[in-house]
């Protein structure tokens, strides 16, 4: 084999070895740049994954379910004007159940919505199981932004009362609409205060004016100041706070969801339109004292509310004049929170015609609205944590005006999640 002979087959040789390596180098390029994309793909999934694992750990359910049975019993000898039953018993089964979730939105900022069985009523999230086991409806119970700047809190939409407050003034299923203000500060470990204010609408649609013709009026709306002060002490805990409650454009106004059986338990009115007659400044004054008793927490309670401006002209719904005040006291022994746990309460109430705005009072004491006085006691016990049973019983009648004795109770079964 001459010399040129040997370059040129060693020539050969060494392009294809050259050439299997690219061969085999591409395939294991290829190899990589596979996995290389899965894992990409892989990492990109677990990202995805996570944003919707942040998104969610931003939600923090609640809710409540309670079935309850309720039974009144009527006085024979009431009077129907008040008793729109006709003085017959009332035995039924109803249920309330609401579900909602705060959303935090940033360190400070937090969004919290609820919905709720109930419909378009204030003072109640209740449905009766009736209708031939018709649907129940379920609406916007809360929705509100709450920012906290401290020692700050704003908020505004549908929020729960954010007053230090009881049901002569407030129903525990009123929720407001506007905004409200909170200043919350804290001297050492035993003193505390706290300063509220809120601006509400309670009524914004056209009314029927004095003269019979519709037309357009100044809406109805709340002012609400309240001051609360909390102080440690060795002989217990003290705990005051004054409120007012001062509603704008009131009289002659017309109520969209009324408080109430029959018409002497409303506010002053003219019948024919249910539109109020008085005026509503409300001085609400509460006070509370607790400690320890026999290694269980007992608290003793009191409160004083004047409507301040009670002002409705003798005749139409007017029962009296000067029947601006209301107040109650009663002690409430016990706390629950597992299995066995019991709390028992019981208090004396009056409430008269005036005195605070029937749509928003207590819509269990007395049938619901004003003019009412009488007794409230209840137990509840544990069952389990978040499950317990509460029953209540009242015995009440009217304050003034025409007989309307009746008593109530009420069994519930409570599911707190």
């Amino acid at each position: 084999m001459t010399q040129l002979e040997c370059k040129f087959k060693s020539g050969i040789a060494v392009f294809c070895l050259a050439l299997m390596t690219l061969v085999f180098a591409g395939n294991a390029w290829a190899d990589m740049s596979a996995d290389a994309l899965e894992q990409e793909a892989l990492r990109e999934r677990v990202a995805s994954m996570d944003e919707r694992l942040s998104l969610l750990e931003r939600f923090k359910w609640f809710g409540d379910f309670r079935l309850r049975y309720e039974g009144k019993d009527r006085d024979g000898t009431n009077i129907t004007t008040n008793d729109a039953d006709g003085n017959m018993d009332t035995q039924r089964t109803r249920i309330r159940f609401r579900l909602g979730a705060k959303v935090h939105l940033y360190d400070d900022m937090d969004f919290k919505f609820r919905l709720s069985t109930g419909g378009n009523v204030a003072t109640s999230g209740n449905q009766t199981l009736d209708n031939t086991s018709g649907q129940k409806t379920v609406d916007i119970n809360l929705a509100y932004l709450e920012w906290r700047p401290d020692p700050f809190v704003f908020l505004g939409g549908k929020f729960g009362v954010p007053f230090w407050k009881s049901e002569v003034v407030w129903d525990s299923d009123v929720t407001m609409e506007g905004i409200a203000e909170k200043f919350v500060k804290e001297f050492g470990a035993n003193t505390k205060l706290a300063l509220t204010f809120a601006q509400t609408v309670v009524e914004e649609t056209d009314r029927v004016n004095p003269n019979g013709a519709v037309g357009p009026a100044d809406d109805l709306w709340l002012a609400s100041y309240q001051a609360m002060l909390e102080q440690k002490t060795d002989l217990g805990k003290f705990k005051v706070a004054i409120a007012f409650y001062d509603y704008q454009n009131v009289k002659g106004a017309n109520i969209t969801n009324e408080n109430g059986n029959g018409i002497d338990q409303k506010n002053s009115h003219v019948n024919a339109r249910d539109e109020l007659t008085t005026n509503m400044r409300i001085l609400d004054v509460m006070g509370e004292w607790g400690l320890n008793f026999m290694g269980k927490p007992l608290n003793l309670f009191a409160e004083y509310a004047q409507n301040t401006d009670a002002d409705a002209p003798a005749g139409n719904g007017q029962l009296a004049q000067d029947l601006d005040t209301a107040w109650q006291a009663g002690f409430k022994y016990g706390k629950v929170k597992k299995f066995l746990d019991y709390e028992i309460k019981a208090m004396y109430r009056v409430v008269q015609q005036d005195a605070v705005f029937y749509a928003f009072a207590d819509s269990d004491f007395h049938d619901g609205g004003v003019n009412s006085k009488g007794w409230e006691l209840g137990a509840k016990v544990g069952l389990r944590p978040g499950l317990y049973l509460d029953v209540t019983h009242w015995i009440t009648e009217a304050e003034r005006g025409p007989k309307y004795d009746m008593t109530m109770t009420q069994l519930d079964l409570i599911a707190k999640f």
